[in-house]
């Protein structure tokens, strides 16, 4: 007799699934979501709850406030209540551009500069204005050529006092400062510079001299007169009461009262 060719197929073994393991399959997959969102939510509450920490002024509040510079007209110790009135928080809170502009409105400040050393202290960098002569009667040429509305009675006399017609004053500031430096080293102080309403440049220098240098080619004609002191007039100053230097190829010098150029030079 033949074997049965078609012999059912003996069924598979399986494990019974217990309680126990459908529970943890079931908790594993609805666990999953839940960690995820506590993993982005924690970082972002501690975020937020540091920023609202710091968001109140009374939280690590600036302890130390440093105002550096070379000061030679100002006194530090009248800025030092202007800037802690601003800094009575804390240095995320810091109103920076308000307390800059409120120094700088000082007409001794160039400028002002900030730095943070966290976490509580503040440093105050000054620029200072560095005057250079009187504009008049109440302002100041500065030495990067700004014009200050202030004023320096104790130094008058120590410093060159300028004068010019209102609506020439930027160039005339500008050409100052060029003939501030080309007299470098000259043994006389400039004490007068003045500019009439033609734009003619007049000096006077410490000694009484005058020199008129006109309103055309003034750097020319000033280093004209540098060429002359260094070869000839160096020994003559003191004696010139006046130096016209408005010609095309050279000067005039008129002398003190009583003296001329015989009785200079044989002296």
């Amino acid at each position: 007799m033949k074997r049965q060719q078609n012999k059912a197929k003996r069924p598979q073994c399986t494990r019974k699934v217990t309680k126990k393991e459908a529970f943890n399959d079931r908790f594993s997959v609805s666990v999953k979501p839940l960690l995820w969102i506590l993993l982005l939510a924690i970082p972002l509450v501690l975020i937020l709850g540091g920023y609202k920490w710091i968001q109140n002024p009374e939280n690590l509040t600036i302890e130390s406030v440093e105002v550096t510079g070379d000061f030679t007209i100002l006194d530090k110790k009248q800025l030092e209540p202007l800037i802690e009135s601003y800094a009575k928080t804390n240095l995320y809170l810091l109103d920076e551009e308000n307390l800059e502009l409120a120094i700088e409105n000082n007409p001794w400040v160039h400028s002002a500069a900030l730095t943070h050393v966290w976490p509580n202290k503040l440093i105050v960098k000054i620029y200072e204005q560095k005057p250079v002569a009187h504009w008049g009667k109440t302002q100041m040429l500065a030495e990067n050529g700004e014009i200050i509305k202030a004023s320096m009675e104790k130094e008058k006399g120590e410093l060159p006092l300028l004068y010019s017609p209102n609506d020439k004053g930027r160039n005339m500031a500008t050409g100052f400062l060029q003939i501030r430096k080309m007299m470098k080293g000259f043994p006389i102080k400039l004490v007068e510079f003045k500019e009439d309403a033609r734009g003619s440049w007049r000096i006077k220098l410490e000694n009484g001299m005058t020199l008129k240098i006109g309103r055309e080619h003034q750097e020319k004609r000033l280093k004209r007169f540098m060429v002359a002191y260094e070869q000839s007039l160096n020994e003559v100053l003191d004696k010139i009461s006046v130096v016209d230097l408005r010609y095309t190829n050279g000067f005039a010098v008129k002398w003190k009262k009583g003296l001329s150029a015989d009785s200079v030079f044989k002296g």
